[in-house]
């Protein structure tokens, strides 16, 4: 392949997202260096999408990013120095450091032993596991995310409710409690074998008790009422929309076995890109920590 060429493919592969860097140099390299440093390159990845702006969307680092992940592994420099190790590093000479630039020159790669690094075969199945399993992670990430809002929207709900049927509850006690006495002052002033000192008082207790207005009373008990019906409404629709975030994520962890189920398959089949492989089941190992 002839120099131009290689500076372009090479200029192809850098312009890649982070995690398929490194999966290209896995494969290319299993066999020599990346099978025994594969969870160091996996740290590596993780480092330099956990700095860049873009994360794992990005591909490249600046000077100022690049400084920063240099340092995050024990190699702290100066800016001169910092400088010279980028030019060592950036092997396209763009003043930004890739993934695959930093890998070559950690683990002392040209770029067109990079370049022409051999894949392994399987590449198409490979990639639907992989494409499903991104897909299907996405989607499962998203939907307990949502799962657990609903969850702590149902328990407000259910806390409103309980709080209003313990106040309807002391309303009707307060309720109770007036026309208890009201009748129990009536029995008292129409009672013929008490006194007429004891009927007259307990006449006086009862025209005042009924002189005071018992309408707050009332539109305060009919106003949580009303507003219990809307909250218990609330809690129903809640539990509904609970019980189908529920049924989404069990589908969705069922994908995911799946999803698993096929990677096993291509791992245990040969002849595939091992540092590929190896990578998907590194996604999977993280990814299960969240279910």
């Amino acid at each position: 392949m002839a120099n131009q060429d290689l500076g372009a493919r090479f200029l192809e592969l850098t312009r890649r997202k982070y995690a398929d860097q490194a999966k290209w140099f896995l494969n290319g390299f299993w066999g020599s260096v990346g099978e025994k440093n594969s969870e160091q390159i996996w740290t590596y990845t993780q480092k330099i999408i956990e700095l860049d702006p873009k994360k794992a969307n990005g591909n490249e680092l600046d000077e100022f990013w690049s400084h920063k992940f240099l340092e995050s592994f024990g190699e702290t420099l100066t800016v001169i120095a910092l400088r010279e190790q980028l030019k060592k590093i950036d092997l396209d000479v763009n003043g930004k450091m890739a993934l695959l630039e930093y890998l070559c020159f950690r683990y002392d790669k040209t770029v067109q032993q990079c370049v022409n690094a051999p894949q392994g075969g399987n590449e198409e199945k490979l990639a639907a596991a992989q494409e499903l399993l991104d897909a299907v992670q996405k989607a499962l990430t998203e939907q307990q995310a949502a799962l657990e809002a609903q969850r702590v929207q149902e328990e407000n709900v259910k806390k409103a409710e309980a709080e209003l049927k313990d106040a309807i509850a002391d309303l009707k006690r307060q309720e109770d409690e007036y026309k208890n006495k009201i009748a129990e002052l009536e029995g008292k002033a129409n009672n013929e074998g008490s006194s007429v000192v004891q009927r007259n008082k307990a006449a006086n207790e009862l025209s005042q008790l009924k002189s005071e207005d018992p309408l707050p009373l009332r539109k305060a008990k009919i106003t949580q009422e009303a507003a219990l019906r809307r909250v218990e409404k609330e809690r129903k629709a809640a539990e509904v929309a609970t019980a189908n975030l529920e049924k989404k994520v069990q589908e969705l962890q069922e994908r995911f076995n799946e999803a698993e189920a096929a990677f096993i398959q291509l791992r245990d089949a040969g002849g595939s890109a091992q540092g590929a492989i190896w990578w998907m089941g590194r996604e999977l190992k993280e990814a299960q920590k969240d279910l």
